[in-house]
């Protein structure tokens, strides 16, 4: 193996790729972002955009990688299947060590900056982590779009098409709100029956913003969001069954931040806040790895 000059996190999902490239001491130099890379999507496609960011990343540095002298640590939505997991581990293009993990974990790694603790982890999907100092690992939903994800921007986007589907049917009026969807979904039920042909976790957390935007106006909108909010305190009830005291970050940046007031307030007061992101925690899991 060839000496590792060069330590990368890669924190890939359903929506994007984000990857920060430092040296062998760990310290950050540059970050760089790419398309999708979730593995529900196909392994060769997750690696194409994976080593796409990595060399952007590179070209920021003006320097020609050599992948072989390249520690990468990946946190991958979709590693919770085993066979998806080893496919990816099989295919690695050339890295001279590589430790896949999933996002959650990366994610955790990064809001307890290493150490141990819990997190719920809301984005394109959603999951809830811990490690223990024990060393054990739990893990809370995180079994895949469409069957759950819950409280996550995919989440609420079923929560909107079905919305849409009973406001075609006449079980639900038409407001704002829905008017908003149906200028997304197409107006008329093939259109629809189209747009979710095409629907996969990306497309429907991509309603999500919809559903926020509406949340002040819309009793729909609003409930779908308070829905949410429940369910990521129950992610966090089970997270801390046997440990009612663990440190529980609540992560995944803008939708995460949008959804707080929807949280019910005295489990979110018994939060803590993030201190690096998943990108950040993919870093720590190769330098770990290493050491």
């Amino acid at each position: 193996m060839s000496k590792i000059q060069y330590l990368i996190g890669v924190d890939g999902g359903g929506t994007g790729t984000r990857i920060c490239i430092a040296g062998p001491d760990g310290v950050e130099k540059v970050r760089a972002e790419g398309a999708a890379s979730a593995l529900g999507q196909g392994i060769d496609k997750a690696w194409l955009n994976i080593a796409q960011a990595i060399r952007a990343g590179f070209a920021e540095l003006e320097i020609e990688p050599d992948f072989a002298q390249c520690a990468v640590g990946l946190g991958i939505s979709g590693v919770h299947n085993p066979v998806w997991a080893e496919e990816f581990r099989q295919k690695n293009p050339g890295f001279g060590k590589i430790v896949v993990e999933t996002d959650g974990f990366s994610t955790l790694l990064g809001a307890t900056n290493g150490q141990h603790g819990g997190i719920i982890a809301i984005g394109t999907g959603s999951i809830g982590e811990a490690w223990l100092p024990d060393g054990q690992r739990l893990e809370v939903g995180g079994w895949g779009f469409p069957t759950s994800d819950e409280g996550s921007g995919a989440f609420l986007g079923l929560k909107a098409i079905n919305h849409v589907q009973r406001i075609m049917d006449g079980r639900r009026p038409v407001t704002d709100f829905g008017r908003k969807l149906l200028s997304i979904t197409g107006q008329t039920k093939v259109e629809i029956f189209n747009w979710m042909g095409q629907m996969k976790q990306g497309e429907c957390a991509s309603l999500s913003p919809v559903v926020m935007e509406f949340a002040a106006s819309d009793a729909y909108a609003r409930a779908f969001l308070q829905d949410a909010g429940q369910e990521i305190e129950q992610i966090g009830q089970a997270l801390r069954a046997q440990n009612p005291n663990l440190p529980l970050a609540i992560c995944g940046g803008g939708l995460s931040e949008a959804l707080r007031p929807f949280i019910p307030a005295d489990f979110l007061a018994s939060t803590i806040r993030p201190q690096k992101d998943s990108c950040a925690g993919a870093l720590i899991l190769i330098y770990q790895a290493l050491a």
